[in-house]
C-alpha cells in the first residue's frame, strides 16, 4: 500500500512539475501580440520588484513570481533606466533583454548602404536579433497598415531607398521599430521637403541611388544627373556599373554574408540576366540600388544640362572624368581605367 501511494505520489509530483515548468515557459518565452505598442518607462533607481509590478499592471506580465524567479535565474537583477518600446510582438524574456542591455544605443547608416549592409550592421552591433529578419521585412514591407504617404498601400513593398541614412538612437531589440524609425526620418528630411508622387519620387530615388554609388561629389553627381536622364529619355542604356555590383552583391548572393570579391567587374558581367542590369535593359532599374543621401535626392531632382553623354572614375583618386563622345570617352577609359 504504502509502496502503491509512494507511486501515485511521484507521478503527481511529475505531472505538476511538467505543469510548472510548462506554466514558465509559457509565462517568459511564449511571444505574445499587443493591439499596438506600449511605452514603458524605467526612472533612474527604481528596483527591479517595482518594475515587476508596473509590468504586471500594464498587462505585460501575468505572474509576478514568475517573472521574479527568471530574472533570479538569468541573472537579471539589474535594469537600466530608459525609454522602451514594447510589442506589436514581444515575450518576457525579450523585454528584460532590453532592460538589461539599455533602451536604445547611437549608431550611424552610412550613404549608400543597402538594405542588406544596413540588416548586417544592426546584427552586428546586437541592436536587433535577427539581421535575415530585418531584411525581410525591409524587402516585403506591410504598408496598408502602417500608411506612409511616400508609399503604395500595399503589403509587399521594397524599401530599398527609403531607409535613410543618418545617425541614429534605435531601440534594441525590434527589427519593425528600427524600420519605422528610419522611414519616419525619411518622411521628415525627404518627403516633408520635396513632396512627390509616389512614382515620381521612386524614380527620383532609383536615380539618387545610381549616382550615390556612382559618384562623390555633389556637383559630380548634378553632371552625371544630368547624362543619365538625357539617356534615360533618349532611350539609350544608362550602363551604370554599380547596377551591376548591386546583382552580384545583393541579388545573387548570401543575404547573410558580404563577399568583397562581387565588387569587381568583368566585361561578362555585363551580360547577367537581370533587370538591374542596365547595360542589358534600357532604362531605370525596377529599385533602388542603395539608400541615398539628401545631396543625392536633390542632385536627382536638379540635375545640369551638359553635352557630356559618358562619364567614368578615374582608378586612382575616385574624380570624374566626363566625355562628349564615345571616342573620347574610350580614350578616357584607358588613360583613367
Amino acid at each position: 500500500m504504502n509502496n502503491k501511494l509512494s507511486g501515485y505520489l511521484v507521478i503527481v509530483a511529475f505531472v505538476f512539475f511538467l505543469s510548472a515548468l510548462f506554466y514558465f515557459i509559457d509565462e517568459i518565452y511564449i511571444k505574445r501580440i499587443t493591439i499596438q505598442r506600449i511605452e514603458f518607462r524605467i526612472e533612474k533607481g527604481e528596483n527591479l520588484n517595482f518594475v515587476i509590478a508596473r509590468l504586471k499592471d500594464s498587462g505585460l506580465v501575468r505572474n509576478k513570481f514568475l517573472v521574479r524567479l527568471y530574472t533570479f535565474l538569468s541573472g537579471s537583477e539589474s535594469v537600466k533606466p530608459g525609454s522602451y518600446s514594447i510589442g506589436p510582438e514581444y515575450s518576457v524574456r525579450d523585454i528584460f533583454v532590453n532592460f538589461i542591455e539599455g533602451s536604445d544605443m547611437e549608431m550611424k547608416i552610412f550613404e549608400g548602404w543597402t538594405s542588406k549592409d544596413i540588416a548586417l550592421a544592426l546584427e552586428e552591433q546586437k541592436m536587433i536579433k535577427s539581421g535575415s529578419e530585418f531584411l525581410k521585412l525591409a524587402k516585403n514591407f506591410d504598408n496598408s497598415l502602417a500608411g506612409y504617404n511616400f508609399l503604395p498601400s500595399k503589403k509587399e513593398i521594397d524599401l530599398e531607398g527609403y531607409l535613410f541614412p543618418d545617425t541614429y538612437r534605435f531601440q534594441r531589440g525590434s527589427e519593425i521599430s528600427v524600420i519605422e524609425t528610419m522611414l519616419d526620418n525619411f518622411n521628415k528630411k525627404v518627403y516633408f521637403r520635396y513632396p512627390k508622387s509616389q512614382e515620381e519620387l521612386r524614380n527620383i530615388l532609383i536615380m539618387a541611388s545610381m549616382l550615390e554609388r556612382e559618384v562623390q561629389t555633389e556637383e559630380d553627381m548634378r553632371f552625371v544627373s544630368g547624362i543619365l536622364w538625357k539617356r534615360f529619355e533618349s532611350e539609350i542604356g544608362l550602363q551604370v556599373d554599380a547596377t551591376l555590383v548591386y546583382v552580384k552583391c545583393v541579388l545573387m548572393t548570401d543575404p547573410d554574408k558580404i563577399d568583397p570579391t562581387c565588387r569587381q567587374i568583368t566585361n561578362g558581367d555585363k551580360n547577367l540576366d537581370s533587370l538591374y542590369n542596365t547595360y542589358l535593359y534600357k532604362g531605370l532599374p525596377p529599385g533602388a540600388i542603395s539608400n541615398p543621401s539628401l545631396k543625392a535626392i536633390k542632385a536627382a531632382m536638379s540635375p545640369v544640362e551638359s553635352g557630356y553623354w559618358y562619364y567614368l572614375s578615374a582608378r586612382d583618386d575616385g574624380r570624374t572624368i566626363f566625355s562628349s563622345t564615345l571616342d573620347e570617352h574610350n580614350m578616357n577609359r584607358v588613360i583613367y581605367r
